[in-house]
């Protein structure tokens, strides 16, 4: 896996490897601290087959961290520093991580975690071990890393991916791109599209700029990182890549730089926005990769100037080298061209299966009644699609209720779950809201909770349940909108009818007016960003016309007025006033 990597480090060691804020490492550098660190870890007997926690702030430490667990051989498990502690320790039992690595402020965040992992800080001093990288003979069957996804059980599972599909998923890349580019790297380490930004980089002689976590809720951040490292390459969300577009109508030299330009995680939805900057950028190229984390990249279709005949919706286009494609009906045939059908995926790309859960894998990862190799398999992808004249493939929704908001794969039931665990829900049904045509809008996770009988005097309230959500879901998992509903409305045959859902709007509760000072400086905040007149305490950020660009924007005013350092992700756990003014509340008798 890192022969790619060591191969620049011998023709250009001293050529930028990595760079985040003001620290930069040339590839000898990063060989050498990960060297180093690989050393320490191996001090704890890790090595082939084992599984390591990675639980590290973004920054040249991640980068450090994650080629150092590659170098012993073993597999790295990330953990992001923001999930809620529950959701950490118990990846880390069900994947029997054999250590924790993590930056010693993650640990400090973490009061009372009581792990039954051992630790490494990944700050502590490995001054003394070599420099020189240790043995490892790593075979392409062997562990290469463990990403935990929504479940839709309600329990997260565990996907088990091993070093063979991302060889030779590296190797097509190096076909496909620019050597020595100048990439940007995005998406938190808990997506297996991080592994392909950093490993692809390096694998071409290229320099990863990595964006801090607050940067990624900024696109004017991102403009302004593309710009001052004249960054070649990126990889971002569907939706961020929009935001990029509208913000280089009026900026375009922020983004004059770009060459390669590549989007996953949703639907491709080409806009007029997306049109413009690509005929503004000369020789630009733009890929769709579309995949999962099962199976990584299968399709990746080109679109080429000009960006005027390019269709709303592109086609999936066609199958990479090393993958197979079938569109099947329920008896597992092969449906005509042009009849819709689901996806399966065979050859090379396929992971291993899911950590622990034998019988989700076997029903996931299926036997390939197509092929002549013995232990063939196919991966069911739960995604619709149809051929199209001349082998093209269409995507065409989903056969479940799968969700993908902001480049993050949800399974609503994992939410429905552990709402329906709290006293006074009766039910609860979690879907994506998506904006009205012509709405300048993103996409809003919203929760629909039918209320149990409570005691006499008793009321089920939105926020507790919120908070409950909070402390067992990452922040991206968290309903932006929770919306009581007497019923909720049903097919025919019984079934929830999601399209009759209210809008979250329609339900908005009557205007509050603020009630203290504190209240007051938020709502006036907001309604600035917002462009309204006045905002009540209880009405939600979201459902007002937020969106995660004006996150970003709410927290730099809120930390210039009132002098406090909020989280991002405070925004979307607490989308009101009234809950806002709640946490601001404590973090000021916090700070005394």
């Amino acid at each position: 896996m890192i022969r790619g990597f060591d191969d620049w480090v011998g023709k250009a060691p001293d050529d930028l490897a990595v760079v985040s804020g003001e620290i930069g490492l040339t590839y000898l550098e990063l060989d050498r601290r990960a060297n180093q660190l690989a050393w320490a870890l191996r001090e704890r007997e890790v090595g082939p087959g084992a599984i390591v926690g990675l639980c590290v702030r973004r920054g040249v430490g991640l980068a450090v961290a994650v080629l150092a667990v590659i170098k012993t051989g073993a597999a790295y498990l990330p953990l992001d520093p923001e999930y809620p502690v529950d959701r950490v320790r118990s990846a880390l039992i069900d994947s029997a991580a054999m250590l924790l690595l993590a930056d010693q402020s993650v640990l400090d965040a973490m009061p009372g975690i009581d792990l039954t992992t051992p630790v490494l800080c990944a700050g502590d001093s490995v001054a003394a071990f070599p420099v020189e990288a240790p043995p490892a003979a790593v075979a392409e069957d062997d562990l290469l890393y463990v990403i935990y996804t929504s479940g839709s059980t309600g329990r997260p599972k565990g996907i088990a991916m091993h070093h063979g599909p991302q060889v030779r998923l590296l190797d097509w890349s190096r076909t496909q791109y620019a050597q020595r580019p100048r990439a940007l790297q995005y998406f938190p380490i808990t997506a297996d599209v991080a592994a392909l930004e950093l490993l692809s980089a390096w694998w071409s002689g290229g320099c990863v700029v990595i964006a801090t976590e607050r940067d990624r809720y900024d696109i004017t951040a991102i403009a302004r990182l593309i710009r001052e490292h004249r960054i070649t390459k990126i990889l971002l969300p569907v939706v961020a890549m929009q935001q990029l577009a509208r913000h280089a109508v009026a900026h375009p030299d922020d983004i004059a730089s770009l060459r390669e330009l590549i989007t996953t995680g949703d639907r491709l939805v080409i806009t007029p926005e997306l049109r413009l900057m690509c005929d503004r950028l000369p020789d630009v190229v733009f890929d769709d990769h579309y995949g999962s984390t099962e199976v990584n990249v299968v399709t990746s279709p080109r679109l080429s100037a000009p960006a005027a005949s390019w269709t709303d919706h592109p086609e999936l286009g066609r199958p990479l080298p090393v993958a197979r494609i079938y569109v099947l009906d329920a008896d597992l045939n092969p449906v005509p061209k042009n009849v819709s059908g689901e996806i399966y995926v065979g050859g090379g790309p396929l992971a291993w299966g899911y950590c622990g859960r034998g019988a989700l894998t076997a029903a996931s990862f299926m036997p390939d009644p197509f092929s002549r190799t013995s232990g063939a398999r196919l991966y069911r992808t739960g995604d619709l699609g149809r051929w199209r004249p001349g082998g093209v493939l269409e995507f065409l929704g989903r056969a479940d209720f799968q969700i993908k908001l902001r480049g993050y794969r949800i399974e609503p039931g994992e939410i429905e779950a552990l709402l329906s665990e709290r006293d006074g829900v009766a039910k609860a049904v979690v879907t994506l809201v998506r904006p009205e045509p012509g709405e300048n809008a993103e996409p809003l996770l919203a929760a629909y909770v039918v209320p149990a009988p409570l005691p006499p005097g008793e009321v089920l309230h939105t926020e507790p349940l919120r908070d409950y959500l909070a402390t067992r879901l990452p922040t991206h998992m968290v309903p932006q909108a929770i919306v009581l509903i007497d019923r909720l409305p049903l097919t025919g045959t019984g079934k929830v009818d999601r399209a009759r859902l209210p809008r979250p709007e329609a339900v908005e509760p009557e205007f509050v007016a603020p009630r203290d000072e504190l209240e007051s400086a938020i709502a006036d905040i907001w309604a600035k960003a917002l462009g309204m007149d006045r905002v009540g305490v209880r009405h939600n950020f979201f459902w007002l016309g937020g969106h995660s660009l004006l996150v970003t924007r709410i927290v730099y005013e809120i930390r210039e007025t009132l002098r406090i350092d909020l989280p991002l992700s405070s925004m979307f756990q607490r989308p009101t006033v009234e809950a806002l003014a709640v946490e601001l509340r404590q973090a000021m008798a916090g700070r005394g």
